[in-house]
């Protein structure tokens, strides 16, 4: 061969291998090398004895925006917090929890249930980002066992074919989850695993360092843990009817961690929590269709048992959209069950308090221009009555938003906050409304007994 075709061939296979390259970094996350693994990195590791729309789409980068939009305060109308005037309490269990956040060795959990207007972190990740930064604490909190990505957290969850997801939509399941999500291996089908890696080409910070593994099992599973491709881990999960808990200290958070395990009989993990050890977490609990949480739908005691575990202090209840459209005279079906749902909360858990965020603003296409849902404010009348009746806090969104026929003009703003379906808000008008919720926390927190700094 020649010197010039072997220079040709040369920058062939130079080009080609190029080519390879840029496709494989364009793929995902690169592998992580054992080299990089000095030292394991699990501190402790402890099982807990029991205590006597969840369903995420995949978001992309593209979903997050790059800056904080910057947007006029005159759009938007003052909408503070309301309470009953018998309600003379407020927020205070809130305050004296977060006023105490750094003397406990839980952090202090505001659970946020909603619609899908929640999914894939929106809102919820602003509002968690102002309270971190205030109070501390790092971490998403609770996460189904379930494919996840969070470019938030830079965090991607990946789970093997082999376990079988039951949500709140299987009808023949009876959900043990407070996301509303399991995660079940069977005697029939044994051998599962999950791995959490970090996304590296998002410029991953510092995250959680502790994972909280929520399980029951009905014998006992064999379960090995990886750091990479080192084994860190072998141990069995010992049975537990009731729900318990296993515990992953690390010294820093893990960019590539894998658990494996092997049943006898069924073992079904009901979520994940991933935190730190003090502070305040905003647990994110989309449930995409529903217009309330079903809890008296559930089996409430093993929900009662996971929050027999954590430290919460403050429910949050984010529901409409999927009610909206359907236009009836009266809506005391919707009335009963939400009822039911706060009973239920209150019942479990009478000193922790609740907000509920009415329903943000809608529109449809009637004779060829956008216009709002004529039903919003007889539905946002029924929530308003209920937190009143029920001592909980109310915040009306829609009025926040601009009122009636808000969310066209979010849609036509630039960037747009809300998506073109005229339901949703944007990645972009959904970190408005988490910054606007978390200021009025913060002030209400700060009323209740100077609890925030100047």
């Amino acid at each position: 061969m020649t010197p010039v075709r072997e220079f040709v061939y040369f920058l062939i296979l130079l080009l080609i291998f190029s080519f390879i390259l840029l496709l494989w970094k364009e793929e995902g996350p690169a592998p992580v090398s054992v080299a990089e693994f000095n030292e394991p990195l699990v501190d402790t590791l402890v099982q807990a004895e029991p205590a006597a729309d969840s369903l995420q789409t995949m978001q992309t980068p593209e979903d997050e925006p790059a800056t904080e939009p910057k947007v006029e305060r005159e759009l938007f109308q003052p909408s503070p917090f309301v309470f009953a005037e018998s309600d003379s309490v407020h927020l205070q269990f809130l305050t004296d929890r977060l006023q105490n956040a750094n003397a406990s060795k839980l952090p202090v959990r505001i659970v946020y249930f909603g619609d899908s207007q929640i999914e894939n972190d929106r809102i919820t990740s602003v509002l968690r980002k102002q309270l971190q930064a205030q109070f501390a604490g790092r971490g998403p909190g609770f996460v189904p066992l379930d494919e996840y990505y969070n470019t938030h957290h830079r965090l991607l969850i990946e789970p093997s074919g082999n376990w079988e997801i039951k949500t709140f939509q299987d009808k023949d399941f009876v959900n043990e989850s407070l996301l509303f999500k399991n995660a079940l291996l069977t005697a029939a089908n044994p051998e599962g695993w999950f791995r959490i890696r970090r996304i590296k080409r998002l410029g991953p910070k510092p995250d959680y360092e502790l994972m909280k593994l929520y399980y029951t099992a009905r014998d006992s599973c064999r379960l090995t843990v990886r750091q990479g491709k080192d084994v860190i881990y072998t141990g069995f999960l010992l049975p537990h009817e009731r729900v318990s808990t296993l515990d992953f200290q690390f010294n820093r958070t893990p960019d590539d961690i894998r658990f494996d395990f092997t049943v006898r009989d069924t073992l079904n993990i009901a979520g994940l929590s991933l935190e730190s050890g003090g502070g305040v977490l905003v647990d994110n609990v989309a449930l995409r269709g529903l217009s309330y949480p079903t809890f008296d739908a559930s089996n409430q005691e093993m929900i009662h048992q996971m929050l027999n575990q954590v430290n919460v202090g403050l429910f949050v209840l984010h529901f409409g959209v999927n009610l909206v459209p359907y236009i009836s005279n009266n809506y005391r079906h919707f009335e009963r069950n939400f009822q039911r749902q706060i009973s239920y909360l209150k019942t479990i858990r009478p000193e922790v308090p609740i907000l509920i965020i009415g329903v943000s603003d809608m529109a449809k296409k009637l004779d060829g221009t956008y216009a709002s849902y004529s039903n919003i404010p007889q539905i946002k009348a029924i929530q308003y009555e209920l937190a009143m009746k029920n001592h909980t806090a109310f915040w009306d969104l829609q009025n926040f938003m601009g009122g009636e026929g808000a969310m066209v003009q979010w849609v036509n703003r630039s960037p747009a906050l809300g998506r073109t379906d005229y339901v949703h808000f944007s990645a972009e008008g959904a970190a408005v409304v988490g910054k606007e919720l978390a200021r009025l926390l913060l002030e209400e927190l700060k009323t209740d007994r100077n609890l925030v700094t100047q």
